[in-house]
């Protein structure tokens, strides 16, 4: 009998606060309101929409207190260096010299998993800021970067990103940082299993879809529905190889 697919069980153990956040605001939209309604699942996703907004505001609680004119400033500037690098990779796709053109999917890769960093939380941001540099510095894109006149934008983007680094750790209160820490700590597991429940009533749908019911409209919608949470899924999974593999690289 062929195996029926199945969302796959991510572990969370190893998942920054960010990217926690990010992961399940993401899942929240996958699993939208109507597809809960559609499917009688609307209990189980309001549990999870529910303890995630507990999540949301232990994570977003400080964003104000961190986030004062002179940090606002200093992260526009940062923002502007780096989007300018970013586009200037995304945009190499059309580049008219040929041998410029070859360069691209490397540097985009490279690129990639950092793409959104400026979306991101501002202490996340920074930290992506951080690794990204780290990955531009490799030897592999050195020739390109020089290239394209990007060497000089990324050491002003380091010293940017430095300089919201150092905001942040003055204006950042140690206690307010503890309790913010201490909060996501409590909430997470708790946003976790209520994931768990949720995307085990979808596989029981689709289970039941594929050897009982075999209603094709379900197979498919489910079927698709599996397929994107396992992209997230394996997404997150990567993003996190790669940052434990740098890490390793530095040390």
């Amino acid at each position: 009998m062929e195996k029926v697919k199945e969302i796959s069980r991510p572990s969370f153990r190893l998942v920054r606060d960010g990217e926690h956040y990010e992961y399940h605001a993401g899942i929240l939209q996958i699993v939208s309101p109507i597809i809960a309604k559609e499917y009688k699942m609307e209990k189980q996703r309001l549990v999870y929409e529910r303890l995630f907004r507990k999540e949301d505001d232990a994570y977003s609680r400080n964003r104000g207190f961190e986030e004062t004119k002179d940090i606002q400033v200093a992260n526009k500037k940062r923002d502007e260096f780096f989007v300018f690098i970013k586009r200037t990779i995304e945009n190499m796709r059309f580049h008219p010299d040929t041998t410029i053109k070859l360069y691209w999917q490397g540097l985009y890769e490279g690129l990639d998993p950092y793409k959104n960093a400026h979306r991101a939380n501002a202490i996340e941001n920074t930290d992506l800021i951080f690794s990204f540099i780290e990955e531009m510095n490799q030897e592999k894109y050195q020739e390109i970067l020089k290239k394209l006149d990007l060497l000089l934008v990324i050491d002003k983007l380091k010293e940017a990103n430095n300089k919201c680094n150092q905001l942040y750790g003055e204006r950042l209160n140690e206690k307010h940082k503890r309790n913010k820490e201490e909060k996501m700590r409590n909430i997470r597991p708790l946003v976790d299993d209520a994931y768990f429940e949720l995307m085990k009533f979808i596989n029981a749908i689709f289970l039941v879809s594929c050897q009982i019911s075999k209603e094709e409209q379900v197979i498919q919608e489910i079927g698709d529905l599996i397929d994107k949470i396992n992209v997230r899924t394996k997404s997150m999974q990567d993003f996190i190889i790669k940052r434990r593999q740098e890490v390793k690289s530095i040390k």
